[in-house]
Order: C-alpha cells, then structure tokens, then sequence
C-alpha cells in the first residue's frame, strides 16, 4: 500500500529522528538527502501544490524539531571531539615530561 505523498514526508522525519536517537548519523545523513529531495518534488507536484496551509506547518514545524535534533548532535559530537582533542594532549605533555 503507497502512502499519501504528504505522509510519507512524516515517516521519512520520524526515520531521521530514529537515527539519530540511535546515533546513525550516516543513516540520518542519507534518510536526510532522500528526505530534500522528496520534499522538493512534493512542492512542485499537484498534491503539493494542493495541500493545506496547516499541513504544510505542521509539516515544517516538524522538520524544525528535526533539525534541532540534529544541532544538537553535532554539538555533542564537537565536544566530545574536543575533549579527546584535549585528552590526547594531556597525555603527550605527561609522556613529553615523564620521558625527559
């Protein structure tokens, strides 16, 4: 059974949000791609072109949620990258004064 093209919009969102939940980011990555150009075809198609003001909103306030989801993962993964940045030259300044 094919969904309705605004519906499947929501299920390639709820498919992005589970991914990054699991952390796949490169699975959130492509569902993402995939995602904008669905998007992008549903805007120029009839039943794009047809759909209400509050679907469209909602729609957008989802993928809001989304993008917010996905803000704060690469701000989490850009600390922790920092941290390990910082940790590594923690170390080699130990090693650099216990070895000299």
């Amino acid at each position: 059974m094919r969904l309705d093209p605004l519906q499947a919009l929501f299920e390639d969102l709820a498919g992005i949000r589970g991914a990054l939940q699991n952390e796949q980011l490169e699975q959130a990555h492509a569902l993402l791609v995939r995602h904008d150009r669905t998007v992008r075809d549903f805007m120029h198609s009839a039943e794009g072109r047809q759909a209400g003001y509050d679907a469209l909103a909602h729609l957008l306030r989802e993928q809001l949620e989304v993008q917010a989801i996905m803000t704060r993962a690469r701000d989490d993964a850009a600390r922790q990258m920092q941290a390990a940045r910082q940790a590594d030259r923690a170390a080699r300044a130990y090693l650099a004064q216990a070895g000299g």
